[in-house]
């Protein structure tokens, strides 16, 4: 008979792999169910509404088809005799299926090619039944809240945000890898977990101990802390919470270059023809109408011409109209 150690250990193993982002995780279970059962293959499907979803499997012994399993009744255990739909399987199977929650319907098989299960073999799969669904709805969950995290993080790094976490002795505790790259790449800011942030401008540094100082005194930290460089990059500093705990914030902002965006999807924001495009992202980016005439080679005439028929397609009036309407638009979400 399966041990309450052994089953347990086969428990945590199932949460853990709903835990689990990648493949791995299931595989281990999966592994583990093999050994406790005593089976040469082992599987889990997801099945929804229109037949068989995702699944895993150890082992090569080929197992039922969604359409089978979907005749199955929830929370049985199955044997290769009584599985719904056609002739009896040819090797021995145990299977079972469990709702699921937003997941759908989940099932469970082992199976092998040599001798029947006893019923001591497949009672891991009756022990599983009350916690299978619970940790395939765990996943599904996870899942949704990974997705909605990677979109919010890919629209925040368009824009250029991101975050550091700071003990209140201003050492790093978790920082937001995309943006943390980019900054240490720029030879202006490297973060470090257990570390303080290092400044390359001597001032930076100067204004982020004084913030440091002024959230400790029960004072907001004011202004936002000026990173030198291009281009320009700002750290606001703010006391909140981090797991429960509490912590210091630090919101980072790089501005994005205009210049940086493919000059099709600026022209096609703005109905711009590709050389309107060029002299719309340097005038975006604050140049002035001589200083992007000087950068594309063009009379300063020919840039001003040129500016007022953006500025007709754009609908607005002027470079301050213009840097509005590109800076609040979605051109920066890809």
């Amino acid at each position: 008979m399966l041990g309450q150690s052994e089953n347990s250990l086969l428990i945590n193993a199932l949460f853990a792999a709903a835990s689990d982002a990648g493949q791995a995780g299931w595989n281990g279970f999966l592994d583990r169910l093999c050994v406790a059962s005593h089976a040469e293959a082992a599987a889990l499907r997801l099945l929804g509404p229109e037949g068989e979803g995702p699944g895993w499997q150890v082992g090569t012994l080929a197992l039922p088809e969604a359409e089978r399993l979907h005749a199955m009744r929830l929370d049985r255990v199955y044997s290769q005799i009584d599985l719904p739909g056609g002739p009896d399987w040819p090797t021995p199977l145990r299977a079972l299926k469990v709702a699921a929650g937003a997941a759908g319907q989940v099932a469970l098989m082992i199976a092998r090619s040599g001798r029947e299960f006893r019923a001591a073999e497949a009672l891991p799969l009756s022990n599983l039944a009350p916690h299978l669904g619970q940790a395939l709805s765990i996943q599904a969950a996870l899942k949704t809240e990974r997705a909605r995290a990677a979109l919010a993080g890919q629209s925040a790094a368009s824009l250029g945000a991101g975050w550091v976490v700071l003990s209140s002795a201003g050492m790093v505790i978790a920082h937001d890898p995309q943006i943390a790259a980019g900054l240490d790449a720029s030879d202006r800011l490297r973060l470090r977990r257990g570390a303080r942030p290092e400044f390359a401008d001597p001032e930076a540094a100067i204004a982020f101990r004084q913030a440091l100082a002024a959230l400790a005194a029960g004072e907001g930290a004011e202004r936002p802390i000026a990173i030198a460089g291009a281009p320009p990059v700002h750290l606001r500093l703010v006391l909140g919470d981090w797991q429960g705990a509490p912590a210091v914030i630090g919101h980072l902002r790089a501005l994005p270059m205009a210049q940086d965006l493919p000059l099709a999807q600026v022209a096609g924001d703005l109905d711009l023809s590709r050389s309107e495009a060029r002299l719309a992202v340097l005038l975006c980016d604050g140049a002035s109408l001589r200083e992007a005439a000087e950068s594309l080679g063009w009379t300063l005439e020919t840039a001003r011409s040129t500016s007022k028929q953006i500025y007709a397609r754009a609908g607005v009036s002027g470079q301050t109209g213009l840097l509005r309407r590109m800076l609040g638009s979605a051109l920066w979400l890809g």
